[in-house]
């Protein structure tokens, strides 16, 4: 909330030095987007929170989830009612965890005043001074408890859980009127919040994403492959997920997802962990420092593995050490192992839907660094497209909240020129990296299987 408080005034006066007579009364409209799965509980009437959040990383239900899914026919039937896989990923299982450790669950569970809700639904609670208690279908379709057959919770896995819907936020399409702005600091009262998102289905959006077959890899915290499917409900086979890409008045689309949970969280860990770096810039400099070694592999497992081996329990593995080894090879297997982990995603997305995708938009912290998005491109060999502004998540917000305005399916044209980066490797040379790379990770998942 505090961070929430300081990007609005932050916002505004940024604002204010473009545009001098800029007010806050000119403000049209709010748009809401968030990291999907992190959740919180909190006490409906007061706001106290229950405990510490639970971010979307984090690993503790994994016990649970191998438990469910060690299940076939259980594990099955989850993919079929929310089209994803089950793993500490999800928050259903984090909402469960609270219920048995926080005591304040169980408390405001008997005065029937319990909260459980994604950050989108956190945001609007304090946004509108707790008045409004809403979600959205793309946030609800990330919780394990949203059937995406009916666009609705699931009562089979809300008594799955052991968590009642009356716990649960109501949900909403992603556009129309969610509450009104009240007591915030800095902003006038009244201003109508009319757009809410997830922040993968955002940047989708964000990118122009709306036409089925068009896809987009966010590199943030996590990287995240989404193609969108239209408006057809599909199911991998393949360890994808499927989610609504967005639902308005009168259509909802689809997306197939590959979620990698480690991205630029790797540039972080040697920064903070190794004081390797000081930013992402720095990477890309001491990645060139000498001459690269095939055989330094980083598979960068620090949270589990995502999509498609949904291991929660692997760890990050560095291969091909020796007393020559230098720091700048090691970090160029980390840059690269960012790139690596979306090749086989992209196969499978092909595969699956039959699309051959040519062109990969890109955005994302981490798709500043040019010596990643050139090696995405020779790795893939396939166009990648960078756009100016690379913040796509908060423009999608913006424009599902204009929308919301407008009340109508029509999604306005944002200009966003795009920066391209074409493959300058052979295939037969990308062919050999990718199958070493997959020689490697294939053992860090059996290893902590």
């Amino acid at each position: 909330w505090q961070a929430c408080l300081t990007s609005l005034s932050t916002s505004i006066e940024k604002t204010k030095t473009i545009d001098p007579q800029f007010q806050t009364n000119q403000i049209l409209c709010v748009g809401i987007t968030n990291q999907r799965e992190t959740c919180a509980a909190w006490n409906l009437k007061t706001g106290e929170l229950a405990g510490n959040g639970i971010v979307w990383q984090d690993r503790r239900t994994a016990k649970d989830c191998t438990h469910f899914k060690n299940d076939k026919i259980l594990s099955k039937n989850i993919q079929k009612i929310t089209g994803l896989v089950c793993d500490p990923y999800f928050s259903a299982t984090k909402m469960k965890w609270m219920l048995q450790n926080y005591p304040n669950c169980k408390k405001f569970k008997k005065e029937n005043q319990l909260a459980f809700g994604t950050v989108d639904t956190y945001l609007l609670y304090r946004l509108t001074n707790k008045d409004c208690y809403l979600t959205d279908h793309t946030n609800a379709s990330r919780t394990m408890l949203y059937d995406i057959r009916k666009n609705k919770y699931s009562d089979e896995l809300l008594k799955l859980f052991k968590i009642t819907e009356n716990c649960l936020p109501k949900i909403q399409d992603n556009t129309g009127l969610f509450g009104k702005i009240k007591n915030v600091p800095g902003l006038p009262d009244g201003i109508p919040i009319t757009g809410m998102i997830g922040d993968q289905q955002s940047a989708l959006l964000g990118q122009k994403c709306i036409q089925k077959g068009s896809a987009k890899i966010t590199f943030g915290t996590g990287a995240f492959l989404l193609m969108n499917m239209g408006d057809k409900l599909s199911y991998s086979k393949n360890g994808l997920l499927t989610t609504v890409a967005i639902k308005t008045k009168n259509k909802t689309q689809y997306a197939l997802e590959g979620s990698i949970f480690v991205s630029g969280s790797a540039i972080q860990f040697l920064r903070d962990n190794l004081s390797w770096v000081q930013n992402t810039a720095d990477t890309a400099r001491l990645a060139l420092e000498s001459e690269a070694d095939d055989n330094v592999i980083f598979i960068p497992s620090l949270a589990g593995l995502g999509a498609p081996y949904w291991n929660p329990n692997a760890k990050g593995v560095l291969f091909g050490l020796h007393r020559g080894t230098q720091k700048s090879q090691i970090v160029r297997a980390f840059i690269e192992s960012l790139a690596f982990q979306n090749v086989n995603l992209l196969l499978l997305m092909e595969k699956e839907s039959k699309i051959k995708i040519n062109n990969i938009a890109v955005d994302g912290g981490a798709s500043k660094n040019d010596y990643l998005m050139q090696f995405q491109s020779n790795i893939l060999q396939k166009k990648i497209s960078r756009p100016e502004n690379i913040e796509t998540t908060s423009l999608g917000a913006a424009i599902c909240a204009y929308q919301g305005i407008q009340n109508n399916d029509e999604f306005p044209q944002i200009k966003n020129p795009y920066n391209i980066f074409e493959s300058q490797m052979n295939s037969k040379t990308a062919q050999d990296k990718v199958t070493k790379w997959n020689r490697a990770i294939e053992f860090v998942d059996e290893f902590y299987s």
